[in-house]
């Protein structure tokens, strides 16, 4: 049976209801739950399965996806659990808000109301239990260096065993949606999250 997903109006005003596939085809605006994870001075990102259909082998949020018809945001937690293996403790969470992020490629068309999570905990590898088809790899990047990358600041990052790291590396974002996660982080620290 198809996932079937809310669909809102440009302000965000829900209008009804349609078939993920149809709401891709058609550039209709939607919901997803985006979760980035964070410790003191790192923050993770995802390497997605080369099997993915849409952006394989690209890197991406922690953890993020739609959220179905039936769900509240908060019920996007399933994502972190679902492709991390991760048990979210609801005190470590913080709602971000959302950002508007369009994806625009020849037969798709991705308008997203992005509800924007931070989730700060400490982390080791043997944390996570990956959901193969969905997540190849988790990557711990210092915050610092990704925001800069957000922002333009710099056009390429080294992490992990030297890894050359550029935009053209995620996921095609908006710009705006790489800078609100880097003002999301910000705000993360300065509030002693």
């Amino acid at each position: 049976m198809a996932e079937r997903l809310k669909v809102f109006d440009e302000n965000y005003t829900y209008i009804g209801e349609e078939t993920r596939e149809a709401i891709h085809k058609k550039g209709l605006w939607h919901e997803t739950f985006h979760c980035w994870l964070v410790d003191e001075t790192n923050v993770f990102i995802q390497k997605r399965s080369s099997s993915k259909k849409d952006f394989p082998s690209l890197y991406d949020i922690t953890a993020a996806g739609h959220l179905l018809v039936d769900e509240d945001i908060m019920d996007g937690i399933r994502e972190v659990e679902e492709e991390l293996g991760i048990q979210v403790d609801l005190s470590k969470l913080k709602r971000m808000g959302f950002v508007r992020d369009v994806i625009r490629l020849p037969d798709f068309i991705d308008k997203e109301f992005a509800n924007v999570f931070l989730y700060q905990s400490s982390f080791a590898p043997n944390d996570f239990t990956l959901q193969q088809e969905e997540v190849e790899s988790i990557h711990s990047v210092p915050i610092k260096d990704l925001q800069a990358l957000f922002r333009g600041e710099v056009d390429e990052i080294i992490f992990g065993n030297e890894i050359p790291l550029t935009l053209s590396d995620f996921v095609p974002h908006e710009t705006t949606y790489f800078q609100a996660v880097a003002e999301f982080l910000d705000l993360a620290k300065s509030s002693g999250m």
